[in-house]
């Protein structure tokens, strides 16, 4: 059953966040202020979306079972607080890399929205 939950989520977080890059207002933000690596085909962007879409919804349930937490409501919560992790790495960029942080906040929103909604799809087959 995990597996399922694990799919699920992988496909939803993957959805949920094509919804966001998508919407008018954020597109032309990340567009404005992002650089694109050259030379990357844009379905392969999307695949590396997918795997860590997978990475993270196994972080999940792995973190889940072996703490024996159970629920959608404990796998939101358990989300919602691994959101700490890319806002170090995205203030990071900020200081570091110069990132707009604009952008930044978008990829963290981005995050924020992927994890909790991957925790609370695992959490109902945990």
């Amino acid at each position: 059953m995990i597996a399922l939950g694990i799919l699920i989520a992988t496909i939803a977080s993957f959805i949920a966040s094509a919804v966001l890059y998508a919407i008018p207002p954020v597109s032309r933000l990340v567009t404005r202020t992002s650089t694109p690596r050259p030379g990357i085909p844009v379905a392969l962007q999307m695949l590396s979306v997918v795997a860590r879409s997978l990475l993270a919804s196994f972080l999940i349930a792995g973190l889940m079972t072996a703490a024996g937490w159970h629920g959608p409501a404990a796998g939101a919560l358990l989300g919602l607080a691994l959101s700490v992790l890319p806002l170090i790495l995205l203030f990071g960029g900020v200081v570091h890399e110069s990132t707009a942080v604009p952008t930044a906040g978008i990829h963290l929103l981005d995050w924020i929205i992927k994890l909790t909604l991957i925790g609370i799809l695992v959490g109902l087959f945990v």
